[in-house]
């Protein structure tokens, strides 16, 4: 096993990265994780700069699996409240992985410190930073965001949604959970009626893949309507308000879907969408 690093070693890296260079694979995942952590205590932003080239670094080296496992051991220290939820933000702002990054932007919006009066505040910083540019793989951010079901939340993402490039867009609808959330759906559908399909073609056919996708990967069959208690713990994380069948949900949604598919120009996608759906 390789030797730790002690304080004053991590607390070098921070100031010359090129040190990472001669650590070995399992001494880089260390240091990674307690300087995150470090981020996170501190509240000097000033770390979290001096964070980035060691992450950058890390992130030719360290396998994406291994990455997400040194992310899994620091928001398990954050919901046991060991660290503050900041020092999940090295991992949103550095890494570039679409299922880390979008996990760690759920995260953080329902663990970060609020207030009764603003839930939402977590995830008004992170559209926040998104707009100045703030993330690596910011698109995986919003689907982070998209995948937390909450209304509330969904509503801070249409704005920027509308604003994405084809290929960001792309990234965003790979982002999806095992569930399916009614606010999900309506948001996909929201998204679909306001585009120009033979206009925006490329990301009307982006977002038709993404209310696609959401049946591809549904696990049990139920669409589930919810709402996130902010901040979550281990016990108290969801309410379910409502629940349906995914075959009455779809024929809930079907008028929508086929007005949408009578009024789509351009290349037809809607038909198969439909049939995804088991409608039509």
């Amino acid at each position: 096993m390789s030797e730790n690093l002690n304080a004053e070693q991590l607390k070098s890296l921070l100031g010359h990265p090129e040190g990472a260079i001669d650590l070995s694979d399992e001494q880089l995942d260390q240091a990674l994780h307690a300087l995150a952590g470090l981020s996170g205590s501190t509240s000097d932003p000033s770390v979290l700069e001096q964070l980035k080239p060691l992450y950058r670094h890390a992130l030719t080296r360290l396998h994406p699996a291994t990455r997400l496992r040194n992310y899994q051991a620091m928001v398990d220290r954050v919901i046991d409240g060991a660290v503050p939820a900041q020092a999940l933000l090295p991992y949103l702002v550095c890494d570039s992985d679409r299922t880390l990054v979008s996990t760690a932007a759920l995260d953080y919006a329902i663990l970060a410190p609020t207030s009764e009066e603003t839930p939402t505040l977590a995830a008004e910083f992170l559209v926040d930073a998104y707009r100045h540019e703030a993330f690596v793989n910011g698109p995986a951010v919003l689907g982070g965001l998209l995948l937390s079901g909450d209304r509330r939340i969904l509503s801070l993402l249409t704005p920027v949604c509308r604003e994405m490039a084809c290929e960001e867009v792309e990234e965003l609808i790979q982002c999806h959970g095992s569930l399916l959330m009614a606010a999900v759906v309506e948001f996909y559908l929201d998204w679909l009626e306001q585009l120009d399909s033979l206009v925006e073609e490329e990301t009307f056919g982006a977002v038709a893949a993404g209310l696609a996708n959401l049946v591809i990967g549904d696990t049990d069959g139920m669409v589930y309507d919810i709402e996130r208690v902010i901040p979550s713990t281990r016990d108290n994380a969801v309410q379910v308000l409502d629940q349906w069948s995914l075959a009455d949900f779809a024929e809930i949604i079907a008028p929508r879907l086929q007005m949408l598919t009578e009024m789509e120009q351009g290349e037809p996608v809607m038909p198969e969408v439909m049939s995804i759906w088991h409608l039509g």
